[in-house]
């Protein structure tokens, strides 16, 4: 990515991807954002809130011959499914901003590995979900993590139903050098297993999101992944909309 020399703002760099992909259908991973949405479990962060800006709106119209409407969003950037990067742990570690549109539009691998309420999601599983596929992970794609779990299709406001990850199957994912890691599990560290491996992943420059929804219609082990973060300059996280684009060849259901 190259420096607007006059603005001294980073520049859009020129992606040549080079291939053409099979697009049989496309399936929305992410949730709606609303007032009653789960909020979250790292209370006091903000919910998300969306609010009616009608005694403003009122009076910018004021004298004209019709009236338009406006909103306000209140939130924090960890709400909803939102990308993280490193700069969660390691503040100089890339933005939002900052991340490349090749990392966003990836290839990726579906590891299915079907787990309940505080179970764990180990190496050993990861390995075998992946012989399963009969794929390769190649360096920078994306690994999504099927898990069974639907945090908003539950309603599970405090993800007190999710599975975990232990931290030899984040050593196993950071291993592969991938572009993004992504799940429907919600809160993936149990909070007892030591060594945490949070620094180990972030470090990595991995990029993360979870709770996703949707990921049962995915049954294809290879596919693609389009993620669309908001560009917020210095945000080390951001609501982003992940699009699976499933080939045409997908097994139907």
């Amino acid at each position: 990515m190259s420096a607007d020399t006059e603005t001294g703002q980073s520049a859009p760099g020129r992606v040549e991807l080079n291939q053409t992909w099979d697009v049989g259908a496309l399936v929305d991973l992410t949730t709606d954002y609303h007032n009653s949405m789960p909020v979250d479990m790292s209370a006091p962060l903000p919910s998300f809130q969306l609010r009616e800006l009608d005694d403003e709106m009122a009076a910018l119209c004021e004298g004209m011959p019709y009236r338009t409407y406006s909103q306000e969003v209140h939130m924090c950037v960890q709400a909803g499914n939102f990308l993280e990067t490193g700069a969660h742990m390691f503040p100089e570690m890339e933005s939002v901003a900052d991340i490349g549109l090749e990392r966003l539009f990836v290839s990726a691998v579906l590891l299915e590995v079907p787990r309940g309420r505080d179970e764990k999601v180990t190496a050993a599983d990861l390995d075998e979900a992946l012989r399963a596929t009969g794929e390769t992970i190649h360096v920078g794609d994306a690994i999504v993590i099927a898990t069974g779990y639907n945090r908003y299709g539950s309603k599970d406001q405090v993800a007190d139903l999710t599975p975990h990850f232990s931290y030899d199957a984040v050593a196993w994912a950071v291993e592969k050098r991938p572009s993004i890691l992504a799940s429907d599990a919600a809160s993936w560290y149990d909070g007892t297993e030591e060594p945490s491996f949070w620094p180990l992943l972030l470090k990595s420059g991995t990029l993360v999101i979870g709770s996703l929804v949707n990921v049962c219609k995915i049954e294809a082990g290879r596919l693609r992944l389009i993620a669309l973060p908001m560009k917020i300059r210095g945000a080390m996280a951001a609501p982003c909309r992940l699009i699976a684009v499933l080939p045409s060849s997908q097994p139907q259901s």
